[in-house]
């Protein structure tokens, strides 16, 4: 399953959720002048996908016009940028929050990183660390970092109870992380 398909399946998505997952993270927030190092977190496929159910439920002409022209590119072909412009013309036409749309493609990517997190310490530590380094260290992680905000020496923080503390800490973040983005569905 794509985070996609799996974002889709916990939550409402809208222009701007798609506008953000083709921005992928070198365009936001956190490393905007890294821009070409990282890819969009969805694909062509998937944005044509959506473009397609939402210009068959449309009922807003400038949403319909808007599509409409984004689908008389050539979605294999067209430089990012004049997409991106486009989905930046969709995403406008909804009063949603970024950050919040940012959460929940964060959240699904953090769920497919613990599906398939090693289970030796070293590993998975270092898995975690560099998921949230790729986010730009948010102030809500629930990470710990050895030597940053942790005091353990390094034969305790890449122990297996650290780690299952961590995982534990991770595992509570995303439930807790859920509820706040679910109750906030009518917003």
């Amino acid at each position: 399953m794509t985070p996609f398909s799996r974002l889709r399946l916990q939550f409402p998505v809208g222009w701007q959720t798609i506008y953000i997952g083709w921005l992928g993270l070198g365009r936001l927030c956190c490393w905007p002048e890294r821009t070409g190092e990282f890819p969009p977190l969805l694909s062509r496929d998937e944005v044509a996908a959506y473009a397609a159910e939402r210009l068959a439920a449309a009922d807003d002409s400038a949403e319909m016009e808007l599509i409409v022209a984004l689908f008389s590119l050539d979605f294999r072909s067209e430089p990012r940028e004049t997409i991106t412009d486009y989905l930046a013309r969709l995403a406008s036409l909804e009063p949603s929050d970024p950050s919040r749309e940012l959460r929940k493609w964060r959240l699904v990517f953090l769920e497919e990183l613990l599906e398939g997190i090693s289970a030796d310490p070293l590993y998975g530590l270092i898995a975690l660390t560099e998921f949230w380094q790729l986010w730009g260290c948010p102030s809500d992680s629930p990470h710990e970092v050895q030597g940053r905000e942790s005091t353990l020496t390094p034969a305790d923080y890449y122990s297996e109870e650290n780690f299952r503390k961590l995982l534990a800490r991770h595992k509570d973040w995303l439930e807790r992380e859920k509820r706040e983005l679910s109750a906030e569905k009518g917003q």
